[in-house]
């Protein structure tokens, strides 16, 4: 495996230093998910290489587009390096499929904290949506299939015992959040897709989830401070400070409605029931077993309850 390992970054290399003036001459991995990210060094210049794996490359394409978009109008984000021919992407192909790789300047930094971030986290995403009013692609619309539906058939399709309330917990929930209004959504905001350097600026990373969506919906996931497996009993209070602190920063870039504002914690809901879609249509449907769906309905219930309880405070 290892030999293979360094095959492979070999053959990485070699594709690169093939589309682009520099003189790459090292390779370390860095995770992979989605897709296989890596540091790159020619000499002492560090850059960040992305390459997506070939059943996200129509999203690839767009997240692209999206991220070139900002970069032209000046919102922070890595700056995309142009190869020799001028394009900002190189499409490679093997016997897996068709690859997409994407260089970018390195940028030093760590993820945001909400908790002590969450007025200048405010701020910036504010000033993301209202940017992205001008974006003139189009988005992919994200509907109840999206938020609820894909997830019950997975757990339809799994034969798990207890699909129906997830049905019923799910259909209760967008009942409260259907009417809210669409616009451009990031759709995976949290905390590890927005970078802060050390002087305090932030950068934004990630647009694959890239949708026309609701857009309170990224508040939300920044906001939320819950533990996404077990749900203590500070989660609803720390979730909801963070929120409050966010909030008035946020509005003074960009505008939400009343009823937006209040779908904070029915969101924060939603999105177990969209991001457990999402994971097992990357991993498989063996990734979760009914022990783990068992502990996610318990969360979602524990959940409505800590919002009952506090709603009036």
């Amino acid at each position: 495996m290892e030999e293979d390992g360094r095959d492979k970054e070999s053959q990485i290399l070699d594709v690169i230093n093939e589309h682009y003036p520099m003189n790459f001459d090292r390779i370390e991995f860095v995770r992979d998910s989605g897709c296989t990210a890596y540091a790159v060094y020619a000499g002492e210049s560090k850059y960040f290489l992305r390459i997506t794996k070939p059943m996200f490359f129509a999203t690839a394409s767009k997240s692209l587009d999206i991220h070139l978009y900002l970069q032209k109008q000046g919102f922070d984000v890595p700056p995309v390096i142009f190869t020799k021919d001028g394009t900002p992407c190189v499409r490679a192909s093997d016997e897996g499929g068709q690859y997409f790789y994407v260089l970018y300047e390195f940028i030093e930094g760590g993820e945001v904290d909400p908790e002590s971030d969450a007025e200048i986290i405010g701020a910036f995403i504010g000033r993301l949506h209202q940017v992205m009013k001008g974006y003139p692609g189009e988005l992919t619309r994200n509907d109840k299939y999206y938020y609820v539906d894909k997830y019950i058939h997975i757990l339809q399709a799994k034969q798990y015992d207890k699909a129906d309330e997830f049905a019923a917990y799910g259909e209760r929930l967008w009942e409260k959040v259907k009417d809210l209004p669409y616009g451009y959504c990031h759709g995976d905001l949290y905390r590890g897709n927005i970078l802060k350097t050390s002087e305090g600026r932030l950068y934004i990373l990630d647009f694959d989830t890239s949708c026309e969506g609701f857009p309170m919906y990224d508040p939300t996931l920044i906001c939320n401070l819950t533990d996404y497996f077990e749900l203590e009993d500070d989660g609803y209070m720390k979730s909801r400070s963070a929120y409050e602190r966010f909030l008035p920063e946020y509005l003074k870039y960009s505008s939400l409605s009343d009823k937006e504002i209040g779908a904070f914690y029915d969101l924060i809901a939603l999105y177990h029931f969209a991001l457990q879609a999402t994971m097992i249509e990357i991993f498989g449907m063996d990734c979760v077993d009914n022990e783990f769906l068992d502990k996610q309905l318990r969360w979602l219930y524990k959940w409505q309850e800590q919002c009952e309880q506090n709603k009036n405070r």
